[in-house]
């Protein structure tokens, strides 16, 4: 047995000295061991999350990962702490209430896995499952060109192919006007009217006809067959918002949002007579919202976002008109890399935000011959829009209103 012992020391320090491997016992990886791994979607709402292990020791400990397919600067994994009552086999389910983020768009890309622990401190770590959070309440029919995914359900092929041939012409001349173009692939969700897309989102409006999710290169519109007009243009709108994202997605900054829509607007054509409108109206009252101004979030005051919507268009058309697509070009890459709004508008145009104002407004004040008046045609309905629009405006003013000087009267505040 010596002798057996000294040549296992002396092949050891040779098998050292060589760099030979020498296999030393390990604990078994094995110690918790995963049976069953499944999960379900409950579109919009849920999505659960279900395993069964068992161990030779008490589980202790489980985590759900998950992580969300997106545009990101950064790999964002949500991790998830599941109730485990300690024995050697659990069965573990988890829920994610997506009401807490705010829902997600049909179609993307969710990646998880588990991790779990026993009571010797063992712990393992599934495999990762990806799985598609789909709207399976329909069935869905797809249409594929280029860059542009579209599914829809209701409708014949050749509606589906019409709404096609609007995005394709929309990318083109996005691109032949801005130098705007796509850079990775989008993905459209045609609903069958408003009512259906908004049962597919989560706190959405009862006003909402078209969103589109940029972070997720994903566009959800609602569009009834008879209604085509208005959903080409929903299509061109939502799907500009998309490549402006792409490219001026960044990590500082975000583009002022009448840029973003100007864009939109600008895509879809000449304005429509309820936006022109409002514009020639402001333009009479000498009332039009400066640009700054316009770069925070629209009022939710009908006649101001009319108003709202309608500048951005003319300010994006002022600019192309004026200074051509290779400047706005090189505006769009200059919020890419992160520049500010003014620092951006300063190192293309050689004016900030306050400059344009004054340069675009001198011009729109001044050029009363060649002022928006396509498309105005004063029929009885755009007369009882307008009035409605306005109405709903002061409504919403004594709403708001109200409550404040109420409280006010009982506090023994004065009015103001």
């Amino acid at each position: 047995m010596a002798v057996i012992r000294r040549l296992s020391y002396v092949f050891l320090t040779f098998a050292i000295l060589l760099g030979v491997a020498i296999p030393i016992p390990l604990a078994a990886d094995d110690a918790i061991v995963i049976t069953r791994s499944t999960h379900s979607v409950s579109f919009p709402t849920y999505i659960s999350f279900s395993l069964t292990a068992s161990g030779d020791a008490d589980i202790v400990d489980a985590r759900l990962h998950y992580r969300v397919d997106r545009q990101s600067f950064a790999d964002v994994v949500n991790e998830v702490s599941v109730n485990v009552v300690p024995a050697k086999e659990v069965n573990l389910n988890y829920s994610l209430d997506l009401r807490r983020v705010g829902g997600l768009p049909p179609g993307i890309s969710i990646d998880y896995w588990w991790t779990l622990t026993d009571a010797n401190g063992h712990e393992i770590t599934s495999q990762t499952t990806r799985m598609q959070f789909d709207d399976a309440r329909y069935t869905w029919k797809t249409l594929k060109e280029g860059m542009v995914t579209l599914y829809w359900y209701a409708g014949s092929d050749s509606f589906a192919r019409s709404l096609m041939d609007t995005a394709q012409s929309a990318l083109i001349k996005l691109e032949k006007d801005t130098g705007a173009h796509l850079s990775a692939p989008v993905f459209l969700y045609i609903y069958d009217g408003a009512q259906a897309l908004q049962g597919s989102m989560i706190f959405a409006q009862e006003w909402t006809g078209g969103v589109a999710f940029t972070n997720f290169n994903t566009i959800a519109i609602g569009i009834e067959t008879y209604n085509l007009d208005w959903g080409k243009r929903a299509v061109v709108h939502e799907l500009t918002h998309l490549v402006t994202n792409q490219m001026t997605m960044n990590p500082y900054n975000s583009i002022p949002v009448w840029l973003n829509e100007g864009l939109s607007m600008y895509a879809e054509g000449p304005l429509d007579a309820i936006y022109v409108v409002f514009f020639n109206q402001a333009l009479d009252q000498k009332t039009l919202i400066s640009v700054r101004s316009l770069s925070s979030p629209f009022s939710a005051y009908a006649n101001i976002s009319y108003l709202s919507y309608a500048e951005s268009y003319q300010i994006v058309k002022y600019l192309v008109d004026k200074y051509g697509q290779d400047k706005l070009l090189r505006l769009l890459d200059a919020f890419a890399q992160g520049a500010t709004s003014d620092s951006a508008f300063l190192s293309v145009y050689g004016f900030d935000l306050n400059g344009l104002d004054q340069e675009w407004q001198s011009y729109i004040y001044t050029a009363s011959p060649d002022r928006p008046q396509t498309g105005v045609i004063w029929t009885p309905w755009l007369a009882v829009l307008i009035v409605l629009v306005a109405g709903a405006s002061v409504i919403t003013a004594v709403w708001l209103f109200f409550p404040v000087a109420v409280k006010k009267a009982e506090t023994g505040e004065k009015a103001e």
